[in-house]
């Protein structure tokens, strides 16, 4: 749309403010912090006295407040839940409710469910958008979530889109609507250990309206995690403008701590650890058809497909450099002097290509204003 511009095209062209309509910044990150809130029927009204108890795919899940006495119908919550990448893909998921019949007594009921059969499916993330995050070192191989695998001496891994982050820029408040997760959120307030210094948001938005392209699941050495796209539009004043046009990525600092205790080592700049490639190419001419091939068993966004190369939600985190044994994934995710050593980085948690993506792609979103 004319007049509106991302955040890096009024730092790189230097657009005079009486041009700009609009702003547009975002990112896209490794996040931990999604709830799944539903409602689904279990049997028709009048069958049964209540639910009891419920699991999805064998994960066990809260009965909401709601009272469900004789309704046939049961709500819930669920933290983290891995089934979700089922739901989105169009699967079905099995459901274990335990129930009190009308007589006292308990009977356990299996239900196959799509996300249309969910009355109510929100997502609640409790903490995203953090303004630019951290990297990491280890000085023993050590597992944890920010890493695919293992984080060794010698290796370097960060989060973080720098300038087009949304919280270098802008104060989100309660209530604004924003992209997420492919769709519309609503913005309820501060999340989790959400500080000044290093703010963060709490988003709801409707799980049945979430794409797979911008939210998943994403293996770590910690565990199973999530990748989430999500991003900004807004109207600025001339004290905004001459803050975006300032704050680019050398000037944004990233801190370098010891994934051990989180004791910060030494402070770089994001300008030092994305002056590399953005995102990679696949050489199918080198591509040697291994069964099974390394990159797609341990992609950990299940984002690559040798017959089809990189899919639509890859983050480019760098596993896939590690593991093909006949180079045909190419790139270069660079490396950082840290306190006069040189470490490799192995694993990037952020995604500056997509995060890109969504800025510009968020000039003619028509499902959120300019606030």
């Amino acid at each position: 749309m004319e007049g509106i511009y991302t955040v890096e095209e009024i730092q790189t062209r230097t657009i005079p403010f009486n041009q700009i309509d609009g702003v547009t910044c975002a990112t896209f990150a490794v996040i931990s912090t999604p709830t799944l809130i539903y409602e689904f029927r279990f049997a028709e009204s009048g069958k049964y006295r209540k639910a009891i108890k419920v699991s999805i795919d064998d994960e066990d899940t809260t009965i909401g407040p709601a009272p469900n006495e004789t309704l046939g119908l049961v709500d819930g919550i669920v933290s983290r839940p891995v089934f979700i990448q089922k739901l989105i893909e169009g699967k079905k998921v099995k459901a274990v409710v335990t129930v009190e019949k009308l007589n006292g007594k308990r009977e356990i009921l299996e239900l196959n469910l799509s996300l249309k059969d969910f009355d109510y499916a929100k997502l609640f993330f409790t903490r995203v958008c953090v303004k630019n995050y951290m990297g990491f070192i280890s000085f023993k191989p050590v597992k944890t979530i920010f890493a695919a695998d293992r984080l060794n001496p010698g290796e370097f891994t960060f989060s973080g889109c720098g300038a087009l982050n949304p919280h270098e820029h802008f104060n989100i408040e309660p209530g604004e609507k924003i992209f997420i997760a492919g769709t519309t959120g609503v913005v309820t307030g501060e999340g989790t250990r959400s500080k000044p210094e290093k703010p963060n948001i709490a988003v709801l938005c409707d799980l049945k309206e979430v794409k797979k392209e911008y939210f998943g699941i994403f293996k770590t050495g910690g565990g199973v995690e999530y990748y989430l796209g999500l991003g900004i539009r807004r109207k600025i004043t001339e004290q905004e403008y001459k803050k975006i046009i300032n704050k680019t990525d050398n000037k944004i600092t990233l801190p370098v701590a010891n994934v051990v205790g989180r004791d910060v080592i030494c402070k770089k700049s994001y300008h030092d650890v994305w002056k590399f490639d953005e995102s990679f190419l696949f050489r199918k001419e080198k591509c040697k058809n291994c069964n099974p091939c390394l990159v797609e068993e341990f992609c950990p966004a299940s984002a690559f497909k040798k017959e089809e190369g990189f899919l639509s939600h890859c983050m480019f985190c760098g596993r896939c450099l590690l593991k093909c044994p006949h180079k045909a994934i190419e790139g270069n995710t660079g490396t950082i002097n840290i306190n006069g050593k040189t470490y490799n980085i192995t694993f990037r948690q952020s995604s500056l290509k997509r995060a890109r993506e969504i800025a510009t792609m968020l000039k003619t979103f028509d499902k959120i204003g300019l606030t």
